[in-house]
C-alpha cells in the first residue's frame, strides 16, 4: 500500500526549522504576498496545507498564488514580531491586513490654533500648534479619558468652529452643568481657554490633578455649609470624574514609553545576543553581539570566520558592543521629537506590550538606572 501523498507542495522545504522566526510567501515572479511569524516555523508553514487548507478564502487565494516561501529565523518571538512588522509596513503585502493600518495609532489632541479648542481623539499627530497625548493602542482608552476630562473641566463637545452668539440657545450639556457654554458667551474666550489649559495640565501632571481635586473639595464643602446642596452635588460629580481619570493615569504617563531601555535577547546563532536599544519608546536598530563564555560561538568575531577572541579580549568586545548600543540610545534621546512619527509607532507598541507582559524570553535594563558596563556584566553573569 503506497503512502498517502503529502498535501504540502514541493516548493515548501521539508527541513524548515522548528524555531521562532518570520516566513513570507511569494508568487512565481517574486512578488510578496503575505508575511507571518511563528514560534515554530516548521509547524506553522506546513500547517497551512493540511486539513483541506485555510477556511478563510483570502488566505486560500494567497496559497493558490504562492510558489515560494522564504524564512528568517529569529532567537525569540519578540524579534520575530518586530521583523514581521517591518516587512509588512515596508513591503505592503497584498494579503496582510492586521498591521497595515496600525501605523497611525490613537492620540488625544488639544488644538491650540483654534480659539475655542476641543479635547478630541484623532488618528494622526501632525497638526502644528496642537498638543498631543499618546500614542494609544486603540481608541477606547483615549475616548474614555477625553470624556472624563471634558466632564470634569466642563469643556465643549460640539464640533466645528465656534462663533459665540449671545442670542443663541446653548445645548443640553450646559443645562446639566457639563459645559460653560462659550457658544453664547457665558464663558469668554480667555476664560474658556483657561479651562482647557487646566485640563491639559491635569492630564500631564498628577500633582496638578490632585491640586484641582483639593480645590473642588473645598468649594464643595463651602457650598454644602451654605446649604446649596445642588451646587455641592455638581462639584462632587466633578470630583468623582477626576478620581476615574486618576485610575487611567498610568496610560497617560506611559511609564514604558518615557524610559530608555537596552533589551537583551537570545540570538538564533549560538554564543550571540541580540541587543535592542529603545530610546524613550523609540525602537532603534538591532545588532547581534558575541558574548564570551556562552558556549558554541562564544567569543567569535563577527565576519572573521573561525577567528576567536578569548578571555579579556572577548569580554572587552562584548562591553564595547553594549556601550555602542547605549550610546545610540543617548543620541536618539537628544534628537527625539515629542510625538512619534507613524513609522516608529508599531515597533514601539510591540516592545511596550512585551515589557508589560513581564519580558518573556529576555532581559530589559532601564538605562536611567543602569550604565553600559553594569548591563554588560549582569548579562554575562546571568
Amino acid at each position: 500500500m503506497s503512502p498517502r501523498p503529502s498535501p504540502v507542495p514541493d516548493w515548501v522545504p521539508e527541513d524548515l526549522p522548528k524555531a521562532p522566526g518570520v516566513y513570507q510567501f511569494e508568487d512565481a515572479h517574486g512578488t510578496l504576498l503575505y508575511v507571518g511569524k511563528s514560534v515554530n516555523l516548521h509547524r506553522r508553514v506546513r500547517g497551512y496545507f493540511y486539513g483541506g487548507g485555510p477556511d478563510d478564502e483570502r488566505m486560500a487565494q494567497m496559497l493558490r498564488l504562492a510558489r515560494r516561501v522564504r524564512i528568517h529565523r529569529t532567537g525569540t518571538d519578540l524579534e520575530a514580531k518586530l521583523v514581521e512588522a517591518e516587512r509588512i509596513v515596508s513591503g505592503r503585502p497584498r494579503f496582510n491586513r492586521a498591521l497595515k493600518n496600525r501605523a497611525n495609532g490613537w492620540y488625544l489632541q488639544i488644538d491650540w490654533s483654534r480659539p475655542f479648542p476641543r479635547l478630541r481623539v484623532v488618528r494622526t499627530a501632525r497638526r502644528s500648534g496642537a498638543r498631543y497625548f499618546g500614542p494609544f493602542r486603540g481608541r477606547r482608552l483615549p475616548a474614555e479619558i477625553a470624556e472624563l476630562a471634558r466632564k470634569a473641566f466642563r469643556l465643549r463637545t460640539c464640533s466645528g468652529p465656534l462663533r459665540p452668539d449671545a442670542r443663541g440657545s446653548p445645548c443640553l450639556q450646559h443645562g446639566i452643568g457639563l459645559c460653560t457654554a462659550p457658544c453664547i458667551g457665558a464663558a469668554g474666550l480667555n476664560a474658556y481657554r483657561a479651562q482647557v489649559r487646566e485640563a491639559e495640565r491635569a492630564l500631564e501632571d498628577r500633582a496638578y490633578g490632585w491640586e484641582v481635586r483639593t480645590r473642588l473639595e473645598a468649594e464643595r464643602d463651602r457650598r454644602a455649609a451654605e446649604l446649596d446642596f445642588e451646587a455641592a452635588a455638581d462639584l462632587q460629580r466633578r470630583i468623582d470624574w477626576l478620581d476615574e481619570l486618576e485610575l487611567r493615569r498610568d496610560a497617560l504617563e506611559r511609564p514604558w514609553l518615557e524610559r530608555s531601555w537596552l533589551i537583551v535577547l537570545p540570538h538564533a546563532r549560538p554564543g550571540y545576543r541580540l541587543l535592542l536599544p529603545v530610546a524613550r519608546g523609540r525602537v532603534l536598530e538591532r545588532q547581534a553581539a558575541p558574548i564570551p563564555g556562552d558556549g558554541g560561538g562564544a567569543g567569535t568575531v563577527p565576519g572573521a570566520g573561525a577567528g576567536r577572541l578569548a578571555g579579556a579580549d572577548a569580554a572587552a568586545a562584548w562591553r564595547e558592543a553594549v556601550r555602542d548600543a547605549c550610546y545610540a540610545v543617548r543620541i536618539a534621546e537628544l534628537r527625539a521629537e515629542p510625538v512619534f512619527p507613524p513609522e516608529e509607532l508599531v515597533p514601539s507598541l510591540i516592545v511596550t506590550r512585551w515589557l508589560e507582559e513581564g519580558r518573556p524570553g529576555g532581559q530589559a535594563f532601564d538605562l536611567d538606572r543602569h550604565d553600559a558596563d553594569e548591563v554588560a556584566e549582569r548579562v554575562r553573569a546571568a
